[in-house]
């Protein structure tokens, strides 16, 4: 899928469709391509003479190369998206579902001085944002110029990631009130599911501190003397690079918080599980009076007192339910259960 996109006049941004290469024109300032094909790789080459690269190659690149200026002054940059998955539900898993709370894939953005290309696996929420914004271009920014197309991009990753961190602390405070709720947790909460759901949160807050921190290497890299050419460029990054800060923090806040919630839900579990215990350990020691004074009186002797009568059963019946409460009732005394 190959979207394009042209500055207006007052340096918003409109979209065009493209039905071949012919529809490429020098105007146009981005061109996003989402899991290309060939032949719209083809439209991009003959168009503009710019290679790209393949969505594996983009999986493997190493870290060493993800952002640099190559031979022919074109920026490279390579980075993180984190996108959540639709098909995930926090109180039942779906019957096709990939078992994850977001997933991480690799963008890649190739900047020449006229326009910017960008290259992705799928469609993702930050560029649909960033879309709707550059279209209205409430600050009046000029995008005629392809850099702020980029720290625009950035910038919409860095509000999708304050997003999921915002809702990620939502569903912390909820469960908190599950968790630390006796009456909730005894009567309705599944302690298993809870390791669960926590456990998925910790994997989303890793995903996104790589993101977050991957974000401030660009950032890092950007701010050098002659990463884009100019200083005008400066205040905006050194915004981002203060929020990317702010979020790496909070998201460290979070994590102690999820650590905190597994460690109590796995003492609570462990509480539950040594109360089975003790209970099925305290049922030997009552029933063992009466089972060795039922077996006294089940031998064949004639010497046992009460064993013979016509009330020798009611006797000895009241001697085994005296063994059996005496021992019930101590327990209870003591609060062993």
């Amino acid at each position: 899928m190959l979207e394009a996109f042209y500055a207006t006049e007052r340096g918003s941004l409109e979209d065009i469709t493209i039905n071949g290469d012919f529809d490429l024109q020098p105007d146009l300032v981005w061109l996003d391509l989402i899991a290309p094909s060939q032949e719209e790789q083809q439209w991009i080459l003959d168009a503009y003479e710019q290679n790209l690269p393949t969505l594996k190659s983009l999986e493997d690149i190493s870290s060493s190369a993800r952002f640099y200026r190559d031979d022919d002054g074109i920026l490279h940059i390579s980075t993180y998206f984190l996108t959540k998955n639709k098909n995930y539900q926090v109180d039942g898993e779906p019957e096709e579902s990939s078992g994850a709370l977001a997933t991480v894939q690799t963008v890649a953005f190739i900047l020449h001085k006229e326009r910017l290309f960008t290259l992705r696996g799928e469609k993702l929420v930050a560029f649909r944002a960033f879309r709707a914004r550059a279209r209205r271009n409430d600050y009046e920014i000029d995008y005629k110029d392809p850099t702020w197309i980029l720290l625009g991009l950035l910038e919409a990753k860095l509000d999708e990631l304050a997003d999921i961190l915002e809702d990620i602390h939502k569903d912390l405070e909820k469960y908190s009130t599950e968790v630390l709720n006796n009456r909730h947790r005894e009567m309705i909460l599944d302690l298993d599911d809870m390791i669960t759901r926590l456990a998925h949160l910790e994997d989303m807050l890793g995903k996104a501190q790589l993101c977050l921190i991957d974000l401030r290497r660009v950032l890092t890299f950007l701010s050098r003397p002659r990463a884009l050419g100019s200083h005008i460029y400066d205040a905006d990054i050194r915004e981002l690079s203060e929020d990317v800060r702010s979020l790496v923090e909070h998201d460290a806040f979070l994590f102690q918080k999820v650590r905190f919630l597994l460690d109590t839900t796995s003492g609570f579990i462990n509480t539950e599980q040594n109360d089975t215990i003790r209970r099925f350990s305290i049922l030997p020691s009552m029933l063992a009076p009466p089972m060795l004074i039922a077996s006294i009186y089940g031998m064949n002797t004639d010497v046992l007192p009460f064993a013979k009568g016509g009330t020798s059963f009611i006797v000895v019946s009241l001697i085994l339910m005296a063994f059996l409460i005496g021992p019930l009732i101590y327990f209870r005394w003591k609060k062993w259960i």
